[in-house]
C-alpha cells in the first residue's frame, strides 16, 4: 500500500483496544460525523469490550451489527522519523508494520504521517 515517515510524535490513547473476529455480534452505539477527521467509523460495543470499529466491516441493522471481518484496534506509539509499512489504509488511519519491526501490526493515523 505504502510507505510512511511518521512527522509527529504520537502515544497511543487507547487502553484496551477493542478485538472483534468475524461472525461476532454487536451493540452500534454511535457513528463518527461525516465532516470530521475520523468519519467512517462506528462506536461498537461487545462483551466485555467496547471500541471504534470501521463502518466498512460492520454490516448494521438499527443498533445492531454483525462484524464482517477480523479486527484489532491497536494502535502504534509514534516516534518521529519512524518508518510505517502500510498494508492498508482506512477512514483516516494505516494499518501496518514498523520498518524495524516487521511483526508488530497495528494502526497509525495518517494525520501524523507522511507519504515517502
Amino acid at each position: 500500500m505504502g510507505n510512511y515517515i511518521v512527522i509527529k510524535e504520537r502515544k497511543s490513547e487507547a487502553e484496551k483496544p477493542i478485538q472483534l473476529v468475524k461472525g461476532e455480534t454487536v451493540e452500534c452505539i454511535e457513528e463518527s460525523d461525516d465532516n470530521s477527521d475520523w468519519a467512517g467509523w462506528i462506536l461498537c460495543k461487545g462483551i466485555n469490550k467496547e471500541g471504534w470499529v470501521p463502518k466498512q466491516i460492520v454490516e448494521r441493522t438499527n443498533n445492531q451489527g454483525l462484524i464482517l471481518d477480523d479486527y484489532d484496534a491497536i494502535e502504534f506509539d509514534l516516534e518521529v522519523g519512524e518508518v510505517i509499512i502500510a498494508e492498508k489504509v482506512l477512514n483516516g488511519w494505516a494499518y501496518g508494520a514498523k520498518k524495524d519491526d516487521p511483526l508488530g501490526k497495528a494502526w497509525a493515523p495518517l494525520n501524523h504521517l507522511q507519504i515517502m
